[in-house]
């Protein structure tokens, strides 16, 4: 007979995972995992990863009041700099998505201006979040998941007018009503072309086999906008969000988590190639993380000037467990011998990370089991040696995962809590 550990509920980010009639079913652990998901519980339960669901009844008392908002403000929100050093973010709600901006550097906010007005169920999580990207004009794109006519859609709005206004959101997939699309990544390249990449449930046939596609499209400034939406791989793993960078030659690389024969979910790195129509796919990390679960954990990349590729991610395989960092010098065909960090026993996870010329900065979280702290660790030669990790912020309520943003102004952490809100922490 099993026992609760021994299942795990495939609604997670979605509300109701994996099937288009929106009905939620259970897919059974391997044998051995219940301990592994009382880990991945826990580490969603301090995130406040409830996936369908955020916290509508924030208390803030820290830098950045919440109390303007209509239902307290959502713990899973995203930030990004504009041109003109303002800081600007997004926030969802139970029935709606707000986006303000702050020009103190994260102290104070401007009244929220909501992107959808007429009312949606808001799908949000840590791996399932909102995103925020702002160009050099100042024009700014958002996306975000909800509920459509599939269980869960990847919408997006754009505003040209410095973010007075928002276009009528509108999804991102051309089979939005026929399949689920999700877990949507956002991300600008140097010329500021904005791409999104998401995970598409429309080529599964199989509902017993686990694994999506990546889809992913451009968005321009025609009015109406025109998506061609491509595919570029299969095998994702179903839960964990895609992380997403640009390589030297201002095409798109991607770092996420596959599922493997023999149901090993390891991750593997996609290269959006200029002149083919094919991108280049390969597997990059080799941990063995045999598991037929959800991890609920992406990874993390960064490319340096000189082409060096930088990963992080979590794993809990046979040949290694914990966090890791890794590089490579040769376009990511080869990488150095994973890197552990993190302490093992104060359950380190969701790493983000930022290369600013031979800078590394890495970032992640722990729990003592009384408060989750928040880490940074740095290396000044592009990642052949490391500084001792070192406590910046923590919080003893639900925190959200952090992540590292730059501009004129310096480097900081994005980090958002349920007790202390909204913190643009700055590193020296």
């Amino acid at each position: 007979m099993m026992g609760l550990a021994d299942f795990l509920i495939i609604e997670s980010v979605l509300g109701n995972t994996g099937k288009t009639n929106k009905k939620r079913f259970f897919r059974p652990l391997a044998p051995g995992c219940g301990q592994l998901f009382s880990y991945l519980l826990l580490i969603s339960a301090l995130a406040l990863s409830a996936c369908t669901h955020i916290n509508h009844n924030i208390t803030i008392s820290g830098t950045s009041d919440y109390r303007h908002y209509p239902e307290g403000g959502g713990l899973f929100v995203s930030t990004a700099f504009g041109p003109d050093g303002r800081l600007w973010r997004i926030v969802p709600e139970k029935k709606h998505v707000y986006v303000d901006y702050s020009t103190d550097l994260g102290k104070t906010f401007s009244a929220p201006v909501a992107i959808n007005t007429e009312s949606q169920r808001i799908k949000v999580s840590g791996e399932n979040r909102p995103g925020i990207a702002v160009d050099r004009s100042g024009r700014i794109t958002i996306i975000y998941a909800a509920e459509s006519d599939q269980p869960v859609t990847v919408y997006f709005s754009v505003s040209a007018d410095n973010g007075r206004s928002f276009s009528t959101p509108s999804p991102l997939s051309d089979k939005a009503s026929e399949a689920n699309s999700f877990q949507g990544r956002l991300a600008l390249n140097p010329s500021g072309q904005a791409y999104v990449f998401w995970h598409d449930e429309r080529n599964r046939t199989d509902w017993k086999q686990p694994g999506n596609s990546i889809y992913y499209t451009t968005i321009g400034n025609l009015e109406p906008p025109v998506f061609v939406a491509q595919k570029l791989s299969d095998t994702l793993c179903d839960c964990c969000r895609i992380a997403a960078a640009f390589d030297t030659d201002a095409q798109p690389v991607l770092l996420a988590r596959f599922i493997y024969p023999g149901g090993i979910r390891d991750h593997g790195l996609i290269k959006i190639q200029a002149n083919s129509k094919e991108p280049r796919s390969w597997q990059v990390t080799f941990d063995q993380w045999g598991i037929e679960a959800c991890p609920e954990h992406g990874p993390a990349i960064a490319i340096s000037d000189d082409g060096r590729y930088h990963i992080a991610w979590f794993t809990q395989g046979s040949a290694r467990q914990g966090l890791f960092y890794a590089y490579s010098s040769d376009r990511g065909q080869h990488f150095s011998k994973p890197l552990p960090f993190g302490a093992p026993e104060k359950l380190p996870g969701h790493p983000d990370i930022m290369v600013q010329g031979k800078r590394v900065i890495l970032t992640w979280t722990e729990f003592d089991g009384v408060k989750t702290q928040l880490l940074i660790r740095q290396s000044n030669d592009g990642g052949q040696t490391w500084m001792q990790a070192k406590s910046i912020a923590e919080s003893t309520a639900g925190v959200d995962f952090p992540f590292l943003l730059s501009n004129n102004h310096g480097t900081f952490v994005s980090w958002n809590s349920k007790k202390e809100g909204y913190r643009l922490i700055p590193l020296n």
